[in-house]
């Protein structure tokens, strides 16, 4: 064939024109998809397969863009290997496996043949043949899932810590008991020496190279008579293997009938397996014209011996086949199956097409395509086999897609579940199989070992179709493709209803007790007289300090940790209980391995035989140490809170005569400096000897004022010392005295706040400590603060009295200025009615004196 780069629509030679007919329905005939773009990646022409493949008509593709039957997320990487395909030096096939996207927007993956066509004139073309694998794709799916469900053992092998960890499968294949640890001696001892020997060898490369390994192991010689075919994939970091996973399969049928039926064809088994697609040109009378490579290697003739031999010799002519060949002379063309012929007369089945046509002399022609099917016929038999096995087992099985829908159930899921095969395929199941109390945790858990594409099992609950609460262990496995990808999950989920029930009551008892135990620290034991075996619970091996590990519980380890000023006393008390004489209860000290004392309270009882013999002693140990300490630790503290209380009097009463004493020395100064001065220059205007007429008149009345003053002085001074009666004390009333006398004498702005305070349920003395406070602050913010501004506020809330006093002078640090008179003075009035102060202050801050009563 030649394809000129100027090629138009239709006008391809091998289809469109009429100069060659015989190709041109042999491109036609094939059912395999062919198509043809230039060194650009245009559509120069296709064949009717390809069109029927992706939904297109011919005219809908000639000139159009390869990447129109690409699906958008595997552009990249065909624009890729298209560029590097056109552009190598030597044309090469590439076979590859990648998705197709139909017309209507379905996707389908296919097997692709690349060949790049080269003119004389140096122009290249690429011719690509494609086939649907969909099929075959899903037979191997589900063979590999039905498989895992029917005895396949998994293990793996960590390769850090050769360890060996194995699947319930490995264990029933080797016949050995679930819970006993497998290693390779049990692999050993059951496939032989000679087996072992090449798989060790496969695994030691699979470790130190990376190789995986498909070996199968003549396990015929050695006690287990079987063939086995081990498998092994190595998962590396950095180029280092750290781990190997791996199965055991049981394929004595499978290889007993493999070597049946490869008896004497060995030689042609690479070619049978490879072979796909076959070309023969012939004659209606069944002469042979012309073949391809791929039909020689598939019946095992030459080129020339074709030539030699007839239809008949590589077809088996069967009634079916003879219908088949009367249909192609009626309609032009036939499908369907025949039973091929090879040159050493071995039979296998066919899967043709075949077209009748004209060449261009006129002459009938027939060009037929074969593939080979007796793999797919073989897993059609095979999946026969596993399929009722997976329908009749009592495990149900699940297989899920990507979205982790359901595609197929067996028998025993409906048997567990009452959900049908067609109530369940399409749906998740967590649209109706999960509940309230379905573990969050687990799903979480399967989710992201479903997202990693790893194998998982898990338990948790589930509800049937009628709201029955099930159990149910899940394993699950990923299923990938060719390329690696994950396609889905297989899952076989085992009823562990009745199982969960019994191991929650025993788990929620054994809880309770333990529970109860360790909340009272109380221990129990039990010693058999006779053979002196005893029994301890978990909290006898915390109360005297023992590892549960290390130590066997007998009366001896018991006994030596009692203190020695308590052995005789304990000795004679159990000595009694064992001859009869009542129970022990007694109180004694025991020293811990770590050195430390614990004290315990330890009661007994003797149990006698049917012969009134002694038979056990049974008792219970009870931690006391804690209670103990406790009562101690109390009265000490009662001690120090009695001191306490006598150190706080001296303190109150220290703080009462520094404040009386500091009154008398304000009081004598104020006498002195103020009073007394006043008076002093009184008495001066009243007894000058030279004061006459209206000069006399003049200095009396200023003595007269100056009396006035020293009254005036004299009464704000006593105000300041006698206390309001309680008749007489308004709080609100008073405070607000003292700040109309400040703001006489001083300019500041002061504020008072004190809504909602009803006085009517105040004590007096309380309301006296408030307006003390009140007064000794204003009196410290008028001496040292040099404020302008003071905030007085009064409130009730949540049953608490809260007053706060506030300015703007220039503040202190409260930890230099604590310790004097006027805030001590404040403090131990608030600490007689048990109220709290909070003095907040900073140099340059002002200062915030917060005190709290409870009403």
């Amino acid at each position: 064939m030649r394809v000129h780069s100027n090629t138009q629509q239709g006008n391809f030679p091998a289809v469109g024109s009429a100069d060659n007919p015989v190709f041109n329905a042999v491109f036609n005939s094939l059912d395999v998809g062919i198509l043809v773009a230039d060194s650009d990646g245009y559509f120069v022409d296709m064949n009717d397969s390809f069109c029927q493949l992706t939904g297109y008509e011919r005219r809908e593709l000639i000139g159009k863009y390869f990447l129109t039957v690409v699906p958008d997320i595997q552009r990249d990487f065909t624009y890729y290997t298209f560029t590097s395909v056109m552009s190598s030096p030597v044309p090469r096939q590439t076979v590859i496996e990648f998705p197709i996207q139909r017309k209507d927007g379905h996707i389908f993956r296919v097997n692709c043949k690349v060949n790049v066509l080269v003119e004389p004139d140096g122009n290249r073309y690429m011719m690509v043949s494609i086939t649907d694998v969909t099929e075959t794709n899903n037979y191997k799916h589900l063979l590999e899932e039905t498989e895992l469900a029917t005895g396949i053992g998994g293990w793996q092998l960590d390769v850090q810590s050769n360890r060996l960890s194995c699947t319930e499968g490995m264990y029933k294949l080797l016949e050995i008991a679930k819970y006993n640890t497998m290693c390779w001696e049990d692999i050993l001892s059951f496939v032989g020496s000679d087996a072992y020997l090449q798989f060790k060898q496969a695994v030691h490369l699979a470790v130190e190279k990376g190789t995986p390994f498909n070996l199968e192991l003549d396990c015929t010689g050695c006690s287990s008579g079987k063939w086995i075919r081990a498998i092994g994939r190595p998962k590396q970091v950095f180029n280092k293997t750290i781990q190997l996973f791996g199965t055991f399969q049981d394929i004595t049928k499978e290889k007993k009938a493999e070597q049946m039926l490869q008896l004497g064809q060995s030689k042609y088994r690479a070619i049978a397996n490879s072979s796909l697609y076959a070309f023969i040109l012939g004659k209606p009378d069944g002469t042979i014209l012309e073949t391809n490579i791929k039909a020689r290697e598939l019946f095992g003739y030459s080129e020339e011996e074709f030539k030699k031999i007839h239809r008949k010799d590589i077809a088996v002519h069967t009634p079916e086949f003879y219908a088949m060949m009367d249909e192609r002379l009626k309609k032009g063309f036939v499908q369907g199956e025949l039973i091929g012929i090879k040159r050493n007369g071995e039979q296998f089945p066919c899967e043709f097409s075949s077209v009748y046509f004209k060449d261009i002399n006129g002459e009938d022609r027939l060009s037929t395509v074969l593939r080979d099917i007796s793999a797919r016929k073989r897993v059609e038999e095979e999946l026969n086999k596993l399929s009722h096995i997976a329908r009749e087992t009592l495990c149900a099985i699940l297989i899920y897609d990507l979205d982790n829908r359901i595609q197929w159930v067996n028998a025993a899921f409906t048997q567990i579940t009452e959900y049908t095969l067609e109530e369940a395929v399409g749906k998740r199941p967590e649209d109706f199989l999960y509940g309230d109390e379905t573990s969050q945790e687990s799903l979480k858990e399967v989710s992201e070992n479903k997202k990693a594409g790893r194998t998982f099992e898990t338990e948790y609950m589930i509800y049937s179709k009628s709201g029955r609460k099930k159990w149910v262990t899940l394993q699950g496995q990923p299923q990938f493709d060719k390329l690696g990808m994950l396609t889905g999950y297989f899952a076989i989920a085992i009823d562990s209803t009745e199982r969960k029930k019994s191991e929650e009551q025993m788990l929620h008892n054994q809880k309770l007790l333990q529970q109860a135990e360790r909340l009272a620290s109380l221990g129990s034991w039990e010693t058999n007289l006779k053979s002196g075996i005893t029994i301890w619970s978990d909290e006898m091996y915390r109360i005297f300090g023992w590892d549960t590990n290390n130590v066997t519980p007998t009366m001896g380890p018991q006994m030596s940790t009692i203190h020695a000023g308590d052995m005789e006393y304990v000795l004679n008390s159990i000595k009694d209980t064992i001859e009869g004489k009542g129970d022990f209860d007694l109180e004694h000290r025991i020293v811990r391995p770590d050195g430390s004392l614990r004290i315990i309270h330890s009661q007994g009882q003797l149990i006698k035989n049917n012969l009134g013999e002694p038979e056990k002693l049974i008792g219970v140990v009870h931690d006391i140490t804690n209670v103990k300490q406790a009562e101690d630790q109390l009265r000490q503290h009662e001690a120090d809170l009695a001191e306490e209380r006598v150190e706080h009097q001296r303190l109150i009463a220290r703080a009462t005569i520094n404040t009386q004493e500091k009154e008398r020395s304000d009081i004598g100064k104020e006498l002195h400096d103020n009073v007394n001065q006043i008076l002093a220059s009184a008495k001066l205007f009243l007894s000058s000897p030279f004061l006459e007429g209206d000069e006399r008149e003049k200095f009396t009345t200023k003595a007269t004022e100056h009396i006035h003053m020293a009254i005036e002085e004299i009464r704000k001074l006593s105000k300041s010392l006698v206390s309001p009666s309680a008749e007489d004390l308004g709080i609100i009333e008073t405070i607000n005295d003292m700040i109309g006398d400040i703001r006489w004498a001083q300019k500041i702005d002061i504020s008072f706040n004190y809504a909602g305070i009803n006085e009517s349920k105040l004590d007096y003395g309380l309301k006296l400590t408030i307006y003390r406070i009140v007064q000794e602050q204003m009196s410290n913010i008028l001496k040292h603060a040099e404020a302008t501004q003071v905030v007085i506020t009064l409130k009730e809330q949540a049953k608490k009295l809260i007053l706060t006093i506030f300015d703007n002078g220039k503040g202190f640090d409260p930890q230099t200025r604590r310790k004097g008179i006027g805030l001590n003075n404040i403090i131990n009035r608030v600490d007689v009615f048990n109220g709290m102060v909070d003095i907040e202050s900073a140099p340059g801050q002002g200062c915030m004196v917060r005190v709290v009563f409870d009403k």
